[in-house]
């Protein structure tokens, strides 16, 4: 599976399911990586690493990744699936793309701050030089950066195991702002609402720019979008309150229950042009919600091939998430 920075949120659409994910970890840099790096964070044939004022992507092919541990755990015989000889005395190039983003204009001296740690920690002793080695550096699940911009703060987490970011402008805060730099990356464009990010081992994206705010209604959506020039993403946020914190969220689109009193399970999801979600799984049994009216408002058996009969489950949900 490819990583992309703004992760492709997984979207269980059912009450009952399981998902198996890893957490990011952000592991504090001690010495044992550049000093411009403060945190760092594994991803799937990548690595994350979060500056005072940015961020690094770095992105392997993943075939070549996936080639190169399976022959460090010897799970690849010495032909690979394209008769090229794999064995670990043969050379192996594995090919990597990584890109900076900068806060254009933000401050140099922000305050970083590190939460939700674990118990755990790691050590590094590389090499048999005392003076480059780094012990007892602690893990944690979330990163904020505070005041990269004036009342604007920038916050690192994981989701459904890879790396989330949310821009957070505070009261007083001005989200025109934020101007993200991107160095080395091969191209940027805006396609269909998402930021596309082009590199030498292939396309990474970022999803439709979420942004929203709370009143006493609750969470209230608000119009955003990407805008590219000179390699610079900017947001441009329509009619929102500035006396309210505005959360960006250039990952998730998405994000509901459907109701089903059954262990159900999602496989698909994706948004329509108006906002909605349309989802598509498995059904069980019965309890899954349906529309009166529908084509098929009972549970029918599917087919059984030896195992548990299924049927097929779609639904769609309005953008509000309130309707189905």
């Amino acid at each position: 599976m490819t990583y992309k920075f703004s992760i492709l949120f997984l979207l269980s659409f059912l009450y009952s399911f399981s998902v198996f994910s890893q957490n990011i970890e952000f592991i504090e840099n001690k010495g044992q990586w550049d000093s411009k790096v403060k945190y760092m964070g594994r991803v799937e044939a990548g690595a994350f690493f979060v500056h005072q004022d940015g961020f690094t992507v770095v992105q392997h092919n993943t075939k070549d990744w996936a080639q190169m541990t399976g022959m460090i755990h010897g799970h690849i015989d010495d032909k690979s699936a394209n008769g090229v000889s794999s064995r670990m005395d043969d050379r192996l190039t594995v090919r990597s793309h990584a890109y900076r983003v900068n806060f254009l204009g933000g401050a140099s001296k922000s305050q970083i701050i590190a939460d939700k740690s674990l118990d755990t920690y790691n050590n590094y002793f590389i090499g048999n030089d005392p003076s480059k080695w780094a012990a007892n550096c602690k893990i944690f699940q979330g990163i904020t950066v505070k005041n990269v911009y004036p009342n604007i703060d920038v916050r690192y987490y994981s989701g459904n195991g890879a790396v989330k970011y949310d821009l957070i402008v505070h009261p007083g805060g001005d989200p025109s702002s934020i101007a993200l730099k991107y160095d080395g990356a091969e191209g940027l464009e805006v396609k269909n609402k998402e930021l596309i990010i082009k590199t030498s081992v292939g396309e990474l994206k970022e999803l439709n720019p979420y942004t929203y705010q709370y009143n006493i209604a609750g969470r209230v959506t608000i119009g955003a979008k990407y805008t590219v020039k000179n390699n610079v993403v900017r947001f441009d946020v329509e009619n929102y309150d500035p006396k309210t914190t505005l959360v960006i969220d250039p990952d998730l689109i998405f994000c509901s229950f459907s109701g089903s009193t059954a262990d159900n399970w999602g496989f698909t999801a994706t948004y329509g042009p108006d906002g909605s979600m349309y989802g598509g799984g498995i059904v069980f049994s019965q309890g899954f919600p349906v529309s009166p009216g529908a084509y098929q408002t009972n549970y029918g058996g599917g087919a059984n091939d030896g195992h548990q009969p299924i049927d097929i489950g779609i639904i769609k949900l309005s953008p509000d998430g309130r309707q189905r």
